[in-house]
């Protein structure tokens, strides 16, 4: 005869629970509760670190659903950036993550591609996703993005990129391109051009206002033909150095403002006989990996990337927190090589205080 088909459904294995955790450290659920919301590096006790290994041995992993509905808190921060292209912001990606995931806070990355209409419809998913604060990396000139942000009433702290009235963590990129002019101009007699990507952002605005304001301040403007815009890639910058190389006399000191387009910039130079050092000298910004293991080793502005990534998270910490976090302006340093003529003076910016 056969069998009649059970109605019983397996569960499947059972996902251990804060009470399982509670158990096994021998101490209250609500304890339990409050050490695991503050993160395993605030576990300063005995008991927390108890608690805190039993919980990785159990492989427990807190119910994010429920712990919102009682704090009405997702844990949840929402990320905004240009690009996923770019190591630049890979690096001050992993600075927020690393510092955010140690206070218990996972990360929603958004990127927009500069785009306003996109910015604001992933505004909408964050606010769908009831996230607890925002950190934004991709600022920009006229878009109504930040002040919809600031409507919302979530917290907010901008990184890379500054704009009057927000809160911000960004490097000194005045002073990185005035780094660029002395230095270019202490080996270049002739004229000088710059590459300055988009004109939407007001940190790559600064660095070639810092570089133009310098070379003024020398007695040697730039003309204004010289002054390219465009993407932020190697490509772009491939496309800058075609159309120097086409005028009568193409000039040899070249300034970009990151470091992708200044290889573009000097592997198309080089392609044409020129050498690095000798007949063309390129400077770029960041000091991203590609920049120190080129067989011709790039001159560039570093910066902190990574850790400009983690202040701005901390900040973010801090405004949510109830406090008061101001601005930040993180120092830069040039580094010289073989791309403008081999090893030299390294110059460094002193920190900023706070806006």
């Amino acid at each position: 005869m056969p069998r009649t088909p059970s109605t019983h459904r397996s569960r499947g294995p059972k996902h251990p629970t804060l009470a399982d955790v509670a158990r096994a450290a021998e101490v209250d659920p609500s304890t339990v509760s409050r050490t695991l919301r503050r993160g395993e590096d605030s576990a300063r006790t005995e008991r927390a670190r108890r608690i805190w290994a039993v919980a990785r041995a159990l492989d427990y992993r807190p119910n994010l659903a429920a712990a919102a509905l009682r704090t009405n808190l997702t844990r949840l921060i929402a990320v905004f950036i240009p690009r996923l292209r770019d190591e630049v912001l890979a690096l001050m990606y992993e600075g927020i993550e690393e510092t955010l995931e140690a206070a218990g806070y996972q990360c929603v990355v958004l990127a927009t591609g500069d785009d306003p209409d996109v910015q604001l419809a992933k505004l909408q998913i964050a606010l769908q996703r009831r996230v607890d604060g925002v950190l934004v990396g991709d600022a920009v000139i006229g878009s109504p993005f930040l002040a919809r942000v600031r409507a919302a009433g979530i917290p907010c702290i901008l990184f890379n990129r500054p704009r009057r009235g927000y809160r911000s963590i960004t490097i000194d990129d005045r002073a990185g391109g005035r780094m660029a002019a002395e230095h270019l101009l202490a080996r270049v007699e002739g004229p000088l051009a710059v590459y300055g990507a988009m004109d939407h952002a007001q940190n790559l605005i600064h660095r070639v206002d810092g570089f133009l304001d310098a070379c003024r301040a020398a007695g040697r403007a730039v003309d204004p033909e010289l002054v390219f815009h465009g993407g932020l890639f190697a490509e772009d910058g491939l496309g800058m150095a075609e159309r120097l190389l086409t005028l009568p006399d193409p000039p040899q000191g070249i300034f970009a403002v990151n470091d992708a387009a200044a290889v573009g910039v000097l592997g198309e130079y080089v392609r044409h006989g020129a050498r690095p050092g000798e007949d063309v000298f390129v400077v770029g910004f960041n000091n991203v990996f590609l920049a120190r293991v080129m067989s011709v080793p790039l001159t560039t502005v570093a910066s902190p990337m990574r850790e400009l990534g983690a202040a701005a998270a901390t900040a973010l910490l801090e405004l949510m927190a109830g406090g008061r976090p101001t601005s930040r302006v993180m120092p830069v340093e040039l580094l010289v090589r073989a791309s403008t003529g081999g090893p030299g003076r390294r110059a460094r910016t002193e920190a900023l205080p706070g806006a």
